[in-house]
């Protein structure tokens, strides 16, 4: 059936504009009508679902160099108990016109849709969740703010639940099993009332229980019958439901059973409601702890402050203040806001930035962070970033969408679920008519309770938790330790690189270089240190900073230049009086026609010790020879050291001349290296590696290294401070070079656990189920008791996410010591050509 769709297509100018959108739109196979109109700048599409989907409409816009508005909503489910509930949601939001793509999230029980702007809104969304025998929780914060208080609810009742369940199948568990374990009870209960009286009263309570506290798993198995694809919920409602009605006709209509087959089940039934009820019970415990981390970030956040005005101040909700508001922050309190210190002087904690523990000076004109803490002084804070524009808040929107990632190892588990629950239902009924087969009607009573079995034992609840619930919390502790996975992919890419590419300017060193050597022709140090300033004050690069703060720091004043151009990677060219001034590397001033030969000495032996060597040309002579070095971070060689221990190989990459990139490399015990690259070059040296047959994380400052890091398996970005929310790669991690390693170590720990999760998952029911079915009865007198099944179907889930939170005891890596304790074995590693 033919679908519509309306959007808006930006950047049309003229009608070729709208000729060439509707030529796209109307090229695509499945596409039946498109029209496009300038004015309302709107396109309306009708097409086949079965042929051509929503991404691929918009795709088609975009290729043509035009953007279709796309927006995102998150929206809490409630109800969903596996992963064949994921699966069912997922298709349902995907069939919504306008709906480009769907991640449905077990453990966050959240939905992350992306959806052409005008063509789907909240509502519409809601609208289908609940149809489909979910319930939609609509709040406004992405970041799941909302969804704290909506779980605490669920939990609430689902406790309540739990109880009701447990108060009536206790006194059926009385008298349908009392006298197995208890002596005399038979004999109490028989004189009490005849026994057709407490099997009515069973009837009575399990009923009670299977319409009462089971309703949350009959009616959303029901509606799932309906749309022909069962669950979790179906599964349960047809094994529970089974035996109710087998034991009710037993009870009304006795004589149709044969005697030997003339059980009744209510115990099995009751329980396994209970059982089932409190094994999810336990699950959404488990799963409140896999989002502590978010809930940590969100606690940080203040929910009010105190505004000033002209003749005092006021307490007032953060939601009411506006950009450029001034508050006030007393010591032991949260800044509420981003801002900058207008007034007073303070020490502020801003590890959970930065994760360093000591507290930063802060005065007038110094930026602060919302949700850090005052430590000492008052502050005054003009508000620059309130709300949803704080860090604090990126950070959690940050955390949030990794952990709704969906990771390509889940991709096996996704397949099993879309047939496991058909292939259930087939293999009950198939134990069901076998037992009858070859036991005849004194089998009755062994295919009823195994098929019940095989029906609750057979949950996907595990399957659909085994990612998600590691995801949520390895990415929650990863943002403890100053680790941000901008997506779960990430994850997963990490931890199968086997190279690690390290940009050399603010990465292994400190970023700020300084001036150490200046060679001049006739030893005029000043008037040549003057004029090379002169013709660097106009340029931002690094060596020019270190040049012009040693002039400034010697009281030389740089002469006034014209022309001033700059030649990226290689250096600058000024004019003075008609005169040529050239500064730059050793090949940019050959290349202009200078001679270097003067000077190689020197240059050679400042190379040699890691500092970058640049020279400057008065007209057709070279005057003169400056060394620059950027102090090497006191952890960059214990760093490598670490990355060399997990048998990865390190490679520094750097826009400085071959000796200074080489002497660096020789110090840190770094085994390749590429100099003399420009910035562009670097994502083409990546690319290389990637051609030797390497996954590679580049780790850069993810400003200048933007090509290389979206080049990379893997992008790390370097960031400190209020950029640690930056999106230029795939991970973010604080300056703190340890965090490097801790992004490492945590994606391996965190797939290690997802393939234990996914294995459990798989191998508990390929061990369960012949089991449930009763393979083993004939020969060892093995089965599995329905209550049993249950019971084993919640501790499936309640493991996946213990396993799961064994990641929150990560712990950072102490380089120091580990450089210490754990020799490289890089010098065992093959060295392989140099780059």
């Amino acid at each position: 059936m033919a679908r519509e769709i309306e959007f808006e297509v930006q950047g049309m100018t003229c009608a070729s504009c709208v000729g060439r959108v509707e030529r796209a739109l109307q090229g695509l196979a499945g596409v039946e009508r498109a029209s496009v109109n300038l004015a309302t700048e709107r396109a309306s599409v009708v097409y086949d679902p079965d042929q051509v989907a929503p991404d691929a409409i918009v795709r088609a816009v975009r290729e043509r160099g035009y953007d279709v508005a796309v927006r995102e909503w998150d929206l809490g489910i409630g109800g969903m108990t596996c992963a064949s509930c994921v699966a069912r949601v997922e298709r349902a939001l995907r069939a919504i016109p306008g709906v480009v793509d769907v991640n449905v999230n077990l453990a966050t029980e959240r939905a992350h849709i992306h959806a052409v702007a005008g063509a789907v809104d909240r509502a519409a969304i809601a609208a289908v969740i609940a149809k489909i025998g979910y319930e939609p929780i609509v709040d406004d914060d992405g970041a799941g703010g909302e969804g704290v208080s909506g779980r605490e609810l669920a939990l609430a009742r689902m406790k309540r639940d739990v109880g009701r369940a447990a108060l009536l199948s206790v006194p059926v568990l009385i008298v349908s099993m009392g006298s197995v374990f208890i002596p005399g009870v038979a004999g109490l209960l028989s004189y009490v009332a005849p026994r057709n009286v407490w099997s009515w009263l069973e009837a009575v309570l399990t009923t009670g229980i299977l319409f009462g506290p089971g309703l949350r798993f009959f009616r959303p198995g029901w509606i799932a019958y309906r749309h022909v694809s069962p669950d979790m919920n179906s599964l349960v409602m047809t094994g529970t439901g089974a035996a109710w009605a087998y034991s009710l006709l037993v009870l009304v209509w006795p004589h149709a059973f044969p005697v030997a087959a003339r059980h009744l089940y209510f115990d099995s039934a009751a329980v396994i409601i209970t059982v089932i009820l409190f094994g999810k019970y336990l699950e959404e415990l488990a799963k409140g702890r896999t989002g502590a981390a978010i809930s940590g970030l969100l606690n940080l956040q203040a929910k009010t402050a105190r505004r000033l005005l002209i003749d005092g101040e006021e307490e007032v909700l953060i939601a009411q203040l506006v950009v450029g508001d001034r508050v006030r922050v007393r010591p032991g309190e949260h800044i509420p806001v981003d801002g900058v210190v207008d007034k007073g002087e303070s020490y502020v904690n801003e590890s959970m930035l930065t994760g360093e523990p000591m507290p930063v000076a802060k005065r007038a004109g110094d930026r602060v962070v919302g949700g850090t803490v005052n430590q000492q002084g008052m502050l005054e804070v003009r508000a620059s970033g309130i709300g949803s524009d704080t860090v604090l808040a990126q950070i959690v929107r940050s955390v949030s969408r990794a952990q709704g990632s969906k990771l390509p190892i889940q991709g096996l588990a996704d397949r099993v679920v879309r047939v496991f629950t058909p292939v259930v239902l087939g293999l009950a009924l198939l134990t069901f008519a076998g037992w009858l087969f070859f036991e005849g009607s004194s089998g009755l009573t062994m295919a009823l309770v195994s098929a019940v079995a095989i029906l609750v034992v057979a949950c996907p609840c595990a399957m659909g938790l085994a990612t998600p619930a590691a995801i949520m919390v390895g990415t929650g502790r990863a943002a403890q330790l100053g680790v941000l996975y901008r997506k779960g992919e990430a994850l997963e890419g990490l931890s199968h690189v086997d190279m690690v590419v390290l940009d050399k300017t603010g990465t292994l060193t400190q970023g700020r270089p300084r001036l150490t050597d200046v060679m001049a022709k006739g030893g005029g140090r000043k008037e040549f240190l003057a004029w090379v300033a002169g013709a660097e004050q106009a340029s931002e690069h690094p060596l020019a900073v270190a040049v012009m703060q040693a002039a400034q720091e010697e009281g030389v004043v740089p002469v006034d230049v014209e022309g001033f151009e700059a030649v990226p990677g290689h250096g600058v060219r000024a004019q003075r009086a008609g005169h040529r001034l050239l500064v730059g590397t050793g090949p940019f001033l050959v290349a202009e026609g200078l001679d270097i030969a003067a000077y190689e000495a020197e240059a050679r032996m400042w190379a040699a010790q890691g500092k970058t060597v640049v020279y400057a040309g008065y007209d057709q002579e070279v005057r003169g020879v400056l060394a620059i070095a950027d102090p090497v971070r006191a952890e960059a060689r214990a760093l490598v050291q670490a990355l060399h221990n997990r048998a990865l190989r390190v490679v520094i990459m750097s826009g400085d001349s071959k000796g200074a990139t080489a002497g660096l490399a020789a110090y840190l015990g770094i085994d390749q290296y590429e100099a003399e690259i420009l910035p562009d070059g670097k994502a083409r040296a990546v690319e290389a590696l990637q051609r030797q047959g390497h996954k590679v994380a580049f780790v850069g400052d993810g400003i200048n290294d933007a090509p290389a890091l979206a080049q990379a398996d893997v992008g790390i970005a370097l960031s400190s401070g209020t950029a640690i929310a930056i999106e230029a790669a795939d991970v973010t991690v604080t300056g703190k070079l340890e965090a490097i390693v801790v992004a490492i170590d945590l994606a391996r720990r965190t797939l290690a656990v997802i393939r234990g999760n996914l294995f459990w998952a798989f191998f508990y029911n390929l061990i369960l189920i012949p089991l449930a079915a009763g393979i083993f009865y004939p020969r060892f007198g093995i089965g599995l008791n329905p209550m049993l099944a249950g019971l084993a179907m919640g501790f499936s889930s309640v493991f996946v996410l213990s396993n799961s939170l064994r990641l929150r005891g990560f712990r950072a890596v102490d380089l120091k010591a580990e450089a210490v304790v754990r020799p490289s074995p890089a010098a065992l590693l093959p060295l392989g050509p140099k780059l």
